[in-house]
């Protein structure tokens, strides 16, 4: 029984890995376009990195 429920584990932590990388990548995103919109307002600002 327990062979058979291992698989749908692993399936089920790779989606919340997954799941995870996409969170990462959409924040990443949002945080790339605050930057890009302060940089047309504060030109002193668009210096300093991430």
């Amino acid at each position: 029984m327990t062979a058979i429920l291992h698989p749908i584990r692993t399936l089920r932590e790779n989606l919340s890995h997954i799941g995870m990388a996409v969170n990462a990548s959409r924040e990443l995103s949002r945080a790339g376009a605050a930057r890009h919109s302060s940089e047309k307002i504060n030109p002193v600002t668009a210096a300093i990195p991430l």
